[in-house]
């Protein structure tokens, strides 16, 4: 009975034993393995033996790790206070460094990130703030980058998730925001109405020259119209003479004697008594007897 007994025992230390050895790592995480509280070697992930009860393992998560930072209160080089928050996103690249070179290497980071940021922002003015939060992530992951280092550790990402200014400066940059939509308003209905006057007076030039043209279109037409008409009557008066003097080349001296005796007869049977003709006109018309006996008939 006594046999058996210590053969329970000794199954039951060589049991607790080997649990006591045995350690598994799952992924991503890394085990740090400490013998009577000093380093001994890195244990990646799986299953592993160690030195029972004498030695430990400190586990740690080696996948990126997000964190969180609280709003921060910043004042600009402009004196202007703003509430910033930002987040990061960091990974364990150095074990050893990250469990004994630094109490709390997160904690560090963290203080590190939000001095960083104080520096950055201290050095540039509001607007340059509110208007470049890109550059100011660059800026930030560039310094903590380094200083981060040498805790074991490494800053992936950092964020500004937001800025905030305070009440008051806040308040002041709404009025200004209205003065300025204020101002844009009203250039751009000046703006309006200044191109609205200019296309209206290219209207009006328009239709001024339009009207211009027809009007000098209807005098020219109105002149070549009297010219016309006055050609005409020109080149109708030129027949009519042309055509007299055709008629009087062709006529003979008895029809001028014929003409001037029926004046004369016209020239009797009138009111008048006396009438005074050229005497060689009478001599080469031998009207002399018929005037004398006109004038016995008067009598």
């Amino acid at each position: 009975m006594f046999a058996l007994i210590i053969g329970i025992i000794i199954l039951l230390l060589i049991i607790s034993l080997v649990m006591a050895s045995i350690r598994i790592i799952t992924q991503p995480n890394q085990g740090v393995v400490l013998t009577f509280g000093k380093f001994e070697r890195v244990l990646s992930s799986g299953i592993h033996f160690i030195k029972p009860y004498i030695s430990r393992v400190i586990v740690v998560n080696t996948a990126q790790t997000p964190v969180d930072l609280d709003q921060q209160v910043v004042i600009t080089k402009d004196n202007a206070e703003i509430s910033v928050k930002i987040s990061l996103k960091y990974h364990v690249t150095n074990i050893e460094d990250f469990v004994f070179k630094n109490e709390d290497s997160v904690r560090s980071m963290i203080q590190d990130t939000r001095a960083a940021l104080r520096g950055i922002i201290g050095n540039k003015e509001l607007n340059e703030v509110l208007n470049g939060t890109q550059e100011i992530n660059a800026a930030l992951f560039k310094e903590i980058s380094s200083v981060t280092a040498g805790y074991g550790l490494n800053v992936d990402r950092v964020n500004i998730d937001s800025v905030n200014p305070s009440a008051d400066i806040q308040a002041s940059m709404n009025k200004l925001l209205q003065a300025t939509r204020e101002r844009d308003a009203t250039i751009a209905t000046a703006e309006g109405k200044s191109k609205s006057i200019t296309l209206e007076n290219e209207a009006n030039n328009r239709a001024l020259l339009a009207t211009n043209k027809a009007q000098n279109e209807a005098l020219v037409n109105s002149a070549k119209a009297k010219a016309t008409a006055v050609q005409t009557e020109a080149d109708a008066d030129a027949y009519r003479t042309r055509i007299l003097n055709d008629a009087l080349s062709q006529s003979s001296e008895n029809y001028f004697i014929f003409q001037n005796t029926e004046a004369v007869k016209a020239l009797a049977n009138g009111d008048a008594n006396t009438v005074v003709l050229p005497n060689q006109t009478l001599d080469s018309l031998g009207l002399i007897p018929a005037l004398k006996k006109v004038s016995q008939l008067t009598k």
